[in-house]
């Protein structure tokens, strides 16, 4: 963690020193992207076989949306580095009944619930290979530090229970995307990445918006 703090710091600063550049290949940005995060074999109910708690509805999902805020330097044509902060999509369960109120409305009343959800920190390596004046290729590799809350489903010895567990670590990531400069100042790209989290493989499709400065 002390180590990709010091990555993150380091980038940071040469970022900032290097806020003028004069070739058009060298440049610095920042950026926001919106992700959709899928993650593979995510169980919420170990162990419990989901038919067996009727009456009770229990549903689940594995996808979500998040984001992630970045900045970068792009030190030419083809490399580029970037550091940046995602919350991931939450990924979530819930058990519930169907009851009636007071006015005779069926609603959705909640026994318990629960939510697979990360903010992480990232720092990476970009390649890009242009394909003409707008268009281009990238690629990426890094490392990203996440802190995870895993809330889970389990059998009680008399009832069911939820259990919910915190923890931290750093992953590889790696991705590759299709971008298009509209001009000197904005660009987009369209990016696959994936990583681990937990245990837990994430892949993610995001469109990112970066302005260059």
């Amino acid at each position: 963690m002390k180590l990709f703090r010091e990555i993150i710091l380091g980038s940071l600063s040469y970022i900032s020193i290097n806020a003028a550049a004069s070739d058009f290949n060298q440049f610095d940005y920042l950026g926001i992207s919106f992700q959709n995060h899928s993650y593979e074999s995510l169980n919420f109910s170990p162990g419990i076989d989901a038919t067996e708690l009727e009456p009770l509805i229990y549903k689940s999902s594995s996808s979500a949306r998040g984001y992630r805020v970045f900045v970068g330097h792009q030190f030419n044509q083809y490399v580029a580095v970037e550091a940046g902060v995602t919350s991931f999509g939450k990924a979530s369960f819930s058990l519930f009944e169907k009851g009636v109120d007071s006015a005779g409305k069926v609603k959705n009343n909640t026994i318990y619930d629960g939510q697979f959800k990360t903010l992480a920190g990232d720092a990476r390596i970009i390649g890009t290979f242009p394909l003409s004046d707008s268009l281009f290729l990238k690629a990426h590799l890094g490392a990203l530090a996440w802190d995870n809350d895993f809330t889970v489903l389990v059998q009680g010895q008399e009832q069911l229970l939820v259990e919910k567990s915190s923890d931290t670590g750093i992953s590889l990531l790696s991705g590759i995307g299709l971008g298009y400069g509209f001009n000197k100042v904005v660009a987009v790209s369209l990016d696959f990445e994936k990583t681990e989290i937990a245990d837990i493989t994430n892949q993610s499709l995001g469109l990112s918006v970066f302005l260059r400065f």
